[in-house]
């Protein structure tokens, strides 16, 4: 009886052993998981190189004198708008003025006496030397009448093209001397970005490259774009000074940012988000979105940080998708890679 009772036990284990698990061998079961995956890929060799500079007017004049003399008239404030050709400050001219009624006179004297000459000349009462010295002399009174008219012009100051005064300077009554500004004008139309730039940066940029810039202390991004790379160093900053140009409308004088690519120390390292990385003790990892669309856990070996990203060396290839936000899904969960902000893609 009890040989019996052994023996349908055992064929009872054999049919239980010999019988298939259920889902064996069909992977993971229900809806895929939609996830932000990462492409892993070299950057480029680029690093961004911030360049502090200022907005500016495409053209500014610093109206000064040529001449000492007190200030007059003074007829614009700051922040007006003027015409070309407007004359927006006079300068005392009365010994101007003089000067130039003495040349004059001198002039019509020295031009009187050049036509007796002539007269004299032409009927041999004096000799070639006589009429020579008259020519001089007019030529002198003359030079000196054209002088004395372009100091009279100095004594004005007009706007050289259609713009707005951002300075006024000075007052009537004030002594204004040479090379000094008395207002500044400034272009009310395009907008140029400058920042300085060590020389071997530079040397990188290309004309007609996209840069973004950071305005002001709120640093408001704008596009903007490379217009001119001088081609000489400033000597005491020792820096390449670049001009960017953009369409958006800005205030000239607020500081800029621009946020320059260039070639940096990375090239050629493959990068991950750091938000990517999975940790579990002494080792990292990263969730790699496999062949048949399941996430896959993927030891990795990590080297140095680069901002928000860390250089992989090794463990994986350019190429390959890992999820930006590991956390979402388990090791052989069934994943939809989806394109986000954290994609990459």
């Amino acid at each position: 009886m009890k040989r019996i009772t052994f023996a349908a036990g055992l064929l009872a284990a054999a049919a239980g052993c010999g019988g298939e698990p259920e889902h064996a061998g069909s992977g993971p079961v229900g809806d895929p998981t939609p996830v932000a995956v990462h492409s892993v890929g070299s950057p480029g060799g680029l690093d961004t190189y911030r360049a502090a500079g200022t907005v500016r007017a495409v053209r500014r004049a610093d109206l000064a004198t040529r001449m000492m003399a007190r200030i007059e008239t003074i007829r614009v404030r700051a922040g007006d708008r003027v015409r070309a050709g407007q004359v927006l400050a006079t300068l005392e001219r009365g010994a101007v003025v003089a000067a130039g009624s003495q040349a004059t006179a001198g002039l019509g004297l020295a031009t009187a006496n050049l036509r007796r000459m002539e007269r004299l000349y032409a009927d041999s009462a004096v000799p070639l030397a006589q009429l020579e010295a008259a020519r001089a002399g007019f030529e002198q009174a003359r030079g000196q009448a054209d002088a004395a008219s372009a100091e009279l012009g100095y004594a004005s100051l007009v706007a050289p093209f259609d713009g707005v005064v951002t300075a006024r300077n000075a007052d009537p009554g004030d002594l204004a001397a040479p090379g000094q500004p008395v207002l500044v004008i400034e272009d009310a139309g395009a907008r140029e970005i400058v920042v300085g730039v060590p020389e071997p940066m530079a040397g990188q940029l290309k004309v007609g490259s996209a840069v973004t810039v950071l305005i002001g202390a709120e640093e408001r991004a704008v596009s903007a774009k490379v217009a001119v790379v001088v081609p000489s160093a400033d000597p005491m900053s020792r820096t390449v000074e670049v001009r960017l140009a953009t369409a958006t409308p800005l205030t000239p004088g607020l500081t800029a940012v621009a946020e320059l690519p260039v070639a940096g120390r990375n090239a050629g390292e493959l990068l991950v988000p750091r938000t990517a990385l999975v940790e579990r003790g002494e080792l990292t990892g990263v969730m790699l979105v496999s062949a048949d669309s399941t996430a896959r856990l993927r030891w990795i070996r990590v080297g140095r940080v680069v901002g928000a990203d860390v250089a992989v060396a090794s463990g994986l290839r350019a190429g390959d998708l890992v999820l930006a936000r590991p956390t979402q899904v388990k090791d052989g969960d069934r994943v939809r890679p989806i394109a986000g902000r954290e994609s990459g893609q």
